[in-house]
């Protein structure tokens, strides 16, 4: 009995010298580690600084787009056009799926101005693969630093691998093991009782052409649709229907509006590979996900067929990648679905067809160009942003447009961006590629003449006559070198 006080004690002096470390850790390491291990953050704090009410949630769905659409924004952009006075903003975490969107959601202040939540619906990650995906290891270690754990144990998790690490061939076996356990059930006589059996039979018939021969491409693509969409979802045991519920308690907790976006699949391709059986089971899982959410007070936008097959840019992999009309019409069904929520702020959208031979971006606005991931707010000529390259990012923000969209009879483009360089330690160009025909440069250090502040670097291109006859023009900053250089303000005008 005496030893008990002193055991007392000694627990005491622990639980104190953890606090007092946990302490000294969320002072003075915690946002290093954050940065390194778990800057997904930032896509979060970014539509809370900037005070958005609207916020987009999804994985690449929101932000792929196709070379020769005019315009390039994601689908929370659009979204945001219908809206001209609410501030519409978007997180892309790409190959994330609803656990992650949980845990991103979960770090948004209560105090904050975010009144609404669109959450992307992806039937495809109710699946085995996206379930067992090898990409999950990664995607887990992402959050393990978002946790809402004190820092310092958050840290030790993260240093002792304390998420779901797996290797390859284990999720392999998980994939597997569920294709061929699970039991597909229809209303009526079906030759197969699983994945594997139903895939295997795929791939000896094929997929037949009009000739009567065996299609080497499709076949494959066609096995793949069935491995994809071939389940139907538990709810006792889909662990996406226990995140999907996460987030529909943490928007009560919070008191937000939330809609569910169920994006659209190549349910025309589905049907002419595979046939009616998998659109059932397509079809299903779409009512059940509607049904359950839609009781649970959750406005649910049904985009399941919605989308033409014309409309999605991958032709041989199963992805809701969607071209500019595509993704047009999503955004248009879920702003007619906002109407619930903000109906004085709703307004039709007519978007202009008008040729157009100038074009600017100042990395602030959101721009209808390519590779957006290298806005940052480290340095800016104007407004709050600009593209950061080098050190493994090559290509800053870049203007990529149709040709066929242009008016005929032009010879010239006249290009014009803000640049910032660190040292004189590179060969950083300035691009004009023509997709197919090759590319026109201009050397940056023979444009401008300082360092460590902002200049404005102008070059010209002339064509030759074939240019018309080509399908894409892009003009952006490339930097493969270890020194960095910024870009804003950048004007391509055609002449």
């Amino acid at each position: 009995m005496k030893q008990v006080p002193k055991i007392i004690l000694k627990v005491l002096l622990l639980i104190g010298l953890l606090i007092g470390m946990n302490v000294v850790y969320r002072l003075f390491f915690y946002e290093e580690d954050v940065q390194k291990h778990s800057d997904v953050i930032n896509l979060v704090r970014e539509v809370v600084e900037d005070e958005r009410e609207v916020v987009y949630i999804g994985e690449s769905s929101n932000i792929s787009f196709r070379d020769d659409d005019v315009d390039k924004r994601s689908i929370g952009s659009f979204i945001g056009d219908y809206f001209p006075h609410l501030k519409v903003g978007s997180i892309t975490k790409p190959a994330s799926h609803a656990g992650i969107y949980y845990e991103l959601l979960n770090q948004i202040p209560r105090d904050s101005k975010i009144k609404t939540i669109i959450v992307t619906l992806n039937l495809r990650s109710f699946n085995a693969e996206w379930i067992y995906s090898k990409l999950e290891t990664p995607l887990q270690k992402s959050i393990v630093m978002l946790k809402k754990n004190p820092p310092l144990c958050n840290r030790f998790l993260l240093s002792f691998k304390g998420y779901d690490l797996k290797t390859d061939a284990e999720r392999s076996l998980q994939v597997h093991y569920q294709w061929k356990t699970s039991i597909l059930e229809f209303p009526y006589s079906f030759p197969y009782n699983n994945v594997k059996d139903w895939d295997r039979a795929m791939a000896e018939a094929g997929v037949i052409t009009k000739d009567g021969s065996y299609d080497e491409e499709l076949t494959p693509l066609a096995c793949h649709f069935i491995k994809t969409y071939a389940f139907q979802i538990d709810t006792l045991k889909n662990p996406r229907i226990k995140d999907f519920d996460r987030i529909v308690k943490l928007a009560k907790e919070r008191n937000w509006n939330l809609v569910f976006n169920l994006m659209a699949e190549n349910v025309e391709m589905a049907d002419s590979l595979v046939g009616k059986e998998l659109l059932f089971l397509m079809k299903q899982n779409r009512d059940l996900l509607v049904e359950r959410y839609t009781q649970m007070g959750v406005v649910v936008v049904d985009n399941l067929c919605s989308v033409p097959d014309e409309q999605f840019i991958d032709r041989n992999w199963t992805t809701e990648h969607y071209a500019e009309k595509g993704r047009k019409t999503i955004a248009q069904n879920v702003a007619e679905s906002l109407k619930t929520f903000y109906p004085n702020d709703y307004q039709e959208i007519q978007y202009s067809t008008e040729q157009q031979t100038h074009f600017f971006n100042d990395c602030d606005e959101d721009k209808p160009w390519g590779q957006w991931q290298t806005l940052t707010r480290g340095q800016s000529s104007s407004g709050k942003k600009s593209s950061k390259t080098g050190k493994g990012a090559d290509y800053g923000v870049t203007f990529e447009y149709g040709i066929k969209n242009l008016p005929e009879a032009l010879k010239t483009v006249s290009v014009e961006m803000q640049i910032f360089q660190e040292n004189w330690d590179h060969d950083a160009l300035i691009i004009m590629e023509i997709t197919g025909r090759g590319t026109f440069t201009f050397p940056v250090k023979d444009l401008i003449t300082e360092k460590n502040t902002w200049q404005k670097a102008s070059c010209q291109f002339t064509w030759e006559e074939d240019f018309y006859n080509w399908d894409i023009v892009k003009v952006f900053l490339f930097n493969p070198t270890q020194t960095i250089i910024y870009c804003d303000d950048i004007r391509v005008d055609f002449y």
